[in-house]
C-alpha cells in the first residue's frame, strides 16, 4: 500500500513526465477509414492498480490520427486522494506533428495544448501562454519507437517542448500477456524525469516504466 502522504506527489510527477501520456473531438474533419491499431494498458502506481491507458493510432495515406485516453484513480485507505483524466488527439503527417487538441484534469487542476501547423510552423496554445516552433514538432510518441527521434519532444499536457536524450538500452526478454517476449528496450531521459519503454522486435510498444522522485514505480501493462 503506497502511504497517503506521497501518493499525490508521486502521481502528478508521473503523469506529468508521461504527457498523458491526451481532445473530446477530433482536430480535422477527415475520415478514418483504417481499422486502428489499438494498445490498452493498465497503470500500476507500486503494486497499486490505479487506471487505464488507451491509445487508437489510425493511418490515412501519409497522415496518422492519434486518440489518447488516461483515467486513474489513487486511494488511501479505500477513499480516493488523487484523480487524472486525460484526453488527447494528435495528428501527424509523416513523423511530424501538425495538429493537437489535449485537455487535462490533474487533481482539479485544469490544462489544455491546442496546437496547429501553419505556414512551415506548429503553433501551441497552453494555459501558460503561446509559441511557435519550424521544423519537424513530436511528442512523447510511444506507439512508434521511430518517431521518438531528436534533442525535443512535446509534452501533451503542459505544452512544453522539452529537451530529452534517447538511448537504445538493448534486448530483453519480459512476459507480455503472460508470454516471454523478447523486445528491444529504449529509454528517454530529460532533466526532469526518465521513461523506459519496450517493444517487440517488429516494433510493437508492449510496456513502458518510470520512478517517481518518490521512488515509487509507475507502470503499464499491456491487456
Amino acid at each position: 500500500m503506497i502511504s497517503a502522504c506521497s501518493v499525490t506527489g508521486s502521481v502528478r510527477i508521473a503523469v506529468v513526465l508521461l504527457g498523458f501520456l491526451t481532445c473530446l473531438a477530433s482536430p480535422s474533419q477527415q475520415a478514418w477509414s483504417a481499422t486502428p491499431q489499438t494498445y490498452d494498458f493498465k497503470v500500476f502506481l507500486g503494486k497499486d492498480e490505479i487506471g487505464r491507458q488507451r491509445f487508437e493510432v489510425a493511418s490515412e495515406g501519409e497522415r496518422t490520427q492519434v486518440r489518447i485516453d488516461a483515467q486513474f484513480t489513487v486511494k488511501f485507505l479505500y477513499i480516493p486522494v488523487y484523480t487524472y483524466r486525460h484526453t488527447n488527439v494528435e495528428t501527424w503527417e509523416g513523423a511530424c506533428l501538425r495538429e493537437i487538441r489535449a485537455e487535462t484534469d490533474d487533481n482539479g487542476d485544469s490544462f489544455f495544448v491546442n496546437g496547429n501547423s501553419r505556414n512551415g510552423q506548429l503553433q501551441v496554445q497552453t494555459q501558460a501562454g503561446s509559441w511557435s516552433s519550424e521544423g519537424c514538432i513530436k511528442t512523447f510518441a510511444y506507439w512508434n519507437p521511430e518517431w521518438i527521434k531528436g534533442e525535443r519532444l512535446l509534452n501533451s499536457q503542459t505544452g512544453e517542448h522539452q529537451s530529452v536524450s534517447i538511448r537504445a538500452v538493448g534486448e530483453e526478454t519480459i512476459s507480455v500477456q503472460g508470454v516471454p517476449t523478447r523486445t528491444t528496450h529504449r529509454r528517454i531521459v530529460t532533466d526532469k524525469f526518465s521513461i523506459d519503454l519496450w517493444y517487440t522486435l517488429n516494433g510493437r510498444w508492449v510496456a513502458l516504466q518510470s520512478t517517481t522522485k518518490k521512488g515509487d514505480t509507475l507502470r503499464y501493462t499491456l491487456q
